[in-house]
């Protein structure tokens, strides 16, 4: 800019600066174009995102599983580590347990008392069709055969839940050998998130051993400004600021924070695109949520919104000058800011100028 145009500048906002009222400011043609104001037609934008909100990555209820000890025992073996990934069924560690073998004599007994209820019941039922014994008592031996089989499907399943295999518990059964040592499989395919067994160590019944979680889908736990939260809906898309995977809305999550922010929890396919991309439990990331605008959102650039006073405003282009109109700030980029505001279709706004239009602006506003 020339110094005879930068005079001209100058002189023209000493001039506008005194007596302007703060709507509109009075532009003639010609002043617009010596202060050197540019105009650009505001663009609807259907799409606008929040500001960046602090989010953490959750694991959904459902998708954790802890392996215990069924039994207590002896850790002979520990296959698997923290981080390494399972598939259903797979062999976590081994244990040892005296207590094993005495629970498959139990089966023994029990398939031995079964037998023997089933021979009475029969023999019964054919000295009934004889006439020889009441009706009554073939009832009786009927009642005891379904208790003696009852209770043996109960050492069964009994024995299942502590991870014996069905040929070992048929062994058992038949009284041909007891195992001594059992198999704790993954229930789930996942990632281990901690293995608490040591090898070597004795544990109870019910000590946890192993914590498995899967890790598709995930939750986004976005911690949010009351009046972003207001605007938000189920099914609004959720973006990750340098990851190729987005989110969408489940719920916004009732009350509020310490820091007065309300949660709002998004799900996400935890797709393996890279290591780079892949979301872990417990990690902080960044949202940003689509659609925030209610139908009124605008796209502008970054030099267009002026601010003062902690409030962000457009100069909007009137017949006889500009107005200084507010607006709400919805993101952010490097060259574009989507806002929401009360805007008309076609309505022009200041790309350029913008210090001299907020420096009359002002100027009007101390004048009054």
């Amino acid at each position: 800019m020339s110094m005879n145009h930068l005079r001209l500048s100058v002189l023209l906002l000493s001039q506008l600066c005194i007596g302007v009222q703060a709507a509109p400011i009075k532009l003639t043609p010609l002043q617009i174009k010596s202060l050197g104001i540019e105009t650009a037609a505001l663009t609807r934008h259907a799409g606008s995102l929040s500001p960046g909100m602090p989010a953490s990555v959750q694991i959904p209820d459902g998708q954790m599983r802890v392996v215990a000890a069924p039994v207590a025992g002896l850790v002979l073996a520990t296959l698997v580590t923290e981080g390494e990934p399972v598939r259903r069924g797979q062999v976590l560690a081994r244990l040892s347990s005296p207590e094993l073998i005495g629970l498959q004599g139990g089966l023994a007994q029990a398939a031995a008392s079964m037998n023997l209820a089933q021979d009475t019941a029969q023999r019964d039922a054919g000295l009934l069709r004889e006439g020889i014994i009441a009706e009554s008592r073939a009832r009786v031996s009927a009642a005891a055969l379904a208790q003696a089989k009852a209770a043996l499907n109960a050492q069964r399943a009994s024995l299942r839940a502590q991870g014996l295999s069905d040929t070992a518990i048929s062994r058992a059964e038949r009284g041909e050998g007891y195992a001594s040592e059992i198999t704790l499989t993954a229930p789930i395919d996942g990632i281990v998130l901690a293995r608490l067994a040591t090898l070597g160590s004795r544990v109870e019944a019910a000590t946890a051993l192993y914590t498995i979680a899967s890790m598709n889908p995930l939750w986004i736990e976005i911690d949010a400004p009351a009046d972003v939260a207001a605007r938000v809906k189920t099914g609004m898309k959720v973006e990750l600021p340098g990851r190729q995977m987005r989110a969408s809305v489940l719920r916004v999550l009732p009350g509020a924070g310490a820091a007065q922010t309300v949660r709002i929890r998004a799900r996400v396919e935890n797709v393996n695109i890279g290591a780079d991309t892949t979301l872990r439990a417990g990690q902080s990331v960044s949202a940003r949520i689509e659609g925030l605008g209610g139908g009124q959102e605008w796209r502008v650039p970054v030099k267009a919104v002026a601010r003062e006073a902690g409030k962000s405003y457009v100069f909007v282009r009137r017949a006889d000058g500009f107005e200084a109109r507010p607006v709400t700030v919805l993101s952010q980029s490097a060259n574009a800011v989507s806002l929401a505001g009360e805007f008309k279709p076609g309505e022009m706004i200041a790309v350029a100028g913008i210090a001299a239009l907020k420096s009359a602006w002002l100027g009007a506003a101390d004048a009054q």
